[in-house]
């Protein structure tokens, strides 16, 4: 009995302590939970406070770009602006926003940092701001005052302890005692600021968030018609050259080219993507093993040639190329009039150990190729030679269509020399006289590239 008894205080004791251990272990469970969750509330409101900070300066900025008469002052204030818009969209993205889509706020943050950048660029090259230009600005500056009086009253809000940014469940949480008070919160402010881009100017320059190159439809499409899924197969058969053995695997929709899928085996695994306009070759891959090297790269290069031809890609101009232990990938571009179209790009990959094609693409080419209406030079080469930095040793010039950031395309002049021990290519306007790009030619056995 008295071992029975002292068995029963044994298990007893260790309820209790393991009762007291949950309880404390708990207890510093939700500790902890309650640290993280302060903690990230202490991110979260520094990064809010932090982007407010930084829309304020840019509605200041465009004030004064508006009233900016020089190009060094553009150039000053544009900086400055990009500055303030690069660190305001990276606050943006330390935010738990995952649940509200901010697509225009973020575009707008973007695009206020280039369109300046670009204005001073202009200024600098003599091309003073158009009252168009002006318009701009100052709509720009109408959505960076309403943006920053919106995030300035939520600041108030959080720092008043009205409302908090975490997250739950996509919903900043509210502090119940002052919930009526608030009425709302932060992710709603943001929510709102989001509806007022909803009317936001769409701007055409020449930068890499302008409005015509995101909007922009593949240019050999433009007239093309729809073609059905049988229609798609035959043509990357008669790519092939043979028919049966591709199954359709997909059409890939939300893309600027859309396309039916195709794959089988050829060797290897094999995938064709034929574009649903038109009925063009978009891609093709042969992933088989290849052996070692044979041939070496001008042979490669008359291989891919000879093929570009027989595929209906006429005047194709060889430029770079880049090889990855036995396979070459060599660029072709479009030349009209003896002008080289960079931007009507092809891509063909070469086996170098029998030369056989196992790729291609052609997205370049499809979305930019059409016949040009090529104006002559206003510069002759000798002209465009005196824009060029005397240090460079010319060796070869030609004309050439290249495109900006906008793809906006500029007639020039591309020399090629060497200085310094490197070989340069040195774009010229072939118009003004302007020095639009300077690129170093990397050569190595890897291939030939442009940095």
């Amino acid at each position: 009995m008295e071992k029975l008894k002292s068995i029963h205080v044994w298990i007893y004791a260790a309820l209790i302590a393991g009762l007291v251990t949950a309880l404390v272990w708990g207890a510093g469970t939700a500790e902890n939970a309650k640290a993280l969750e302060i903690t990230n509330e202490n991110a979260y409101n520094r990064a809010f406070f932090e982007m407010t900070d930084h829309v304020d300066k840019i509605n200041n900025l465009l004030s004064k770009a508006r009233l900016a008469n020089g190009a060094a002052q553009m150039a000053k204030l544009s900086g400055d602006i990009f500055r303030e818009s690069t660190a305001a969209k990276a606050c943006l993205g330390e935010l738990p926003t995952t649940q509200i889509n901010l697509e225009n706020t973020s575009k707008f943050l973007s695009q206020v940092g280039d369109y300046t950048y670009v204005l001073s660029q202009n200024m600098i090259n003599g091309e003073p701001p158009s009252d168009e230009d002006y318009d701009h600005l100052a709509r720009l500056n109408d959505y960076a005052a309403s943006l920053s009086a919106t995030l300035t009253e939520t600041e108030g809000k959080i720092a008043n302890g009205e409302i908090h940014i975490s997250d739950r469940g996509g919903k900043g949480r509210i502090n119940e005692k002052t919930a009526e008070a608030a009425g709302g919160d932060v992710l709603t402010d943001l929510e709102n600021v989001e509806k007022s881009f909803e009317e936001y100017p769409s701007l055409i320059y020449d930068g890499p968030f302008s409005e015509h190159i995101e909007n922009r439809k593949p240019a050999l499409l433009e007239n093309a018609d729809n073609i059905s899924q049988a229609d798609a197969l035959k043509k990357a058969e008669e790519f092939l050259g043979e028919s049966g053995g591709l199954v359709f695997s997909g059409l890939s929709e939300n893309t600027a080219i859309p396309a039916y899928n195709f794959t089988g085996d050829k060797g290897g695994r094999v995938s064709v993507s034929v574009t649903r306009k038109g009925g063009y070759v978009l891609s093709y891959l042969n992933d088989r093993e290849v052996g070692d090297a044979v041939l070496d790269i001008s042979e490669a290069t008359a291989r891919a040639a000879e093929f570009l031809q027989s595929k209906g890609f006429y005047s194709m101009q060889q430029s770079y190329y880049d090889k990855l232990g036995s396979i070459a990938t060599i660029n072709f571009a479009f030349v009209q009039d003896n002008v080289t179209c960079y931007s009507d790009l092809v891509k063909v990959r070469v086996a170098l150990d029998n030369g056989e094609i196992i790729g291609i693409e052609t997205n370049g080419y499809i979305m930019n190729h059409t016949e040009r209406e090529l104006a002559a030079p206003q510069l002759t080469m000798e002209d465009a030679r005196g824009f060029v930095s005397r240090h460079l040793d010319v060796k070869g010039t030609k004309l050439a269509l290249i495109p900006k950031d906008s793809m906006r395309e500029v007639l020039c002049y591309e020399f090629k020399g060497a200085f310094a021990g490197k070989n340069f290519l040195v774009y010229v306007n072939a118009d003004n006289g302007r020095e639009e790009e300077i690129f170093i030619l990397v050569e190595n056995e890897e291939g030939v590239l442009t940095v």
